[in-house]
């Protein structure tokens, strides 16, 4: 799991580093005092877990920083977990009410990694454990794809035509609307009537509107009011890429 440390003390940040490198798996890949370095350590190395100090800030300040986070990671493949490293509860409540993962009291301690690694695991764990077939129900008859074969999605009135990896074409009874609600956050809606698997992006040309997909070599538009959706998502999924 890579990590970032942000708006911490060296000496602070030196602790949490040591019992860090005592769990399994947890890498360090940017650490800066400077909150206003957030986006460029963000950016360049998309971490999976990010521990943010959040003492002294105005609620506006407070907000301005969640929202910062949130608004990178929206459609990103995989959302970073935010955890608050506090000296007291006051913090408590506006993080509740940001998603974040974790509130850890300091000072930092091993009793608190290992309370915060058992909550991660447990959180694998689930994940691990998610539906990764849909069942597509008619009547008497249900059908059963696989989640992550499903290459795009197109709304036919009523109706949902969903376009797999191996050409085939299948016709679901329920709006796209439906479907949007209930697939994991990989997949993502560009258009009144398409939704995409991300993890099947080859190219995103803003300048044309098009979203090409593979292995089908398929173009899809995406209108305007996806644009800032696009963009996003683009800067995105470049990070996790050689540039």
């Amino acid at each position: 799991m890579k990590y970032s440390i942000i708006g911490l003390e060296a000496r602070y940040a030196n602790v949490l580093i040591s019992h860090a490198s005592k769990l399994k798996g947890h890498r360090l890949v940017g650490n800066s005092e400077n909150p206003e370095r957030l986006l460029d350590i963000i950016l360049a190395s998309s971490p999976d877990l990010i521990y943010v100090k959040v003492d002294g800030y105005e609620t506006k300040d407070f907000n301005e920083l969640s929202y910062t986070i949130n608004d990178l990671y929206r459609s990103f493949l995989h959302k970073p977990l935010l955890v608050a490293l506090a000296t007291s509860e006051t913090q408590a409540y506006d993080c509740i009410k940001h998603n974040f993962f974790y509130y850890m009291l300091g000072p930092i301690n091993a009793e608190e990694m290992l309370k915060l690694n058992y909550k991660l695991r447990a959180k694998r764990d689930l994940n691990d454990h998610k539906p990764k077939k849909l069942c597509l129900r008619t009547y008497s008859d249900y059908q059963f794809i696989e989640i992550n074969d499903i290459l795009f999605l197109k709304a036919d009135n009523n109706t949902t035509e969903f376009f797999m990896r191996d050409k085939s074409k299948i016709t679901a009874f329920k709006t796209l609307k439906h479907f949007e609600s209930i697939l994991p956050k990989s997949f993502s809606r560009i258009h009144q009537s398409f939704m995409i698997n991300q993890k099947y992006i080859s190219r995103i040309h803003l300048g044309k509107s098009e979203c090409h997909l593979t292995p089908l070599k398929t173009k899809l538009p995406f209108s305007k009011s996806y644009r800032k959706v696009m963009t996003e998502l683009a800067i995105g999924l470049s990070s996790n890429t050689l540039t």
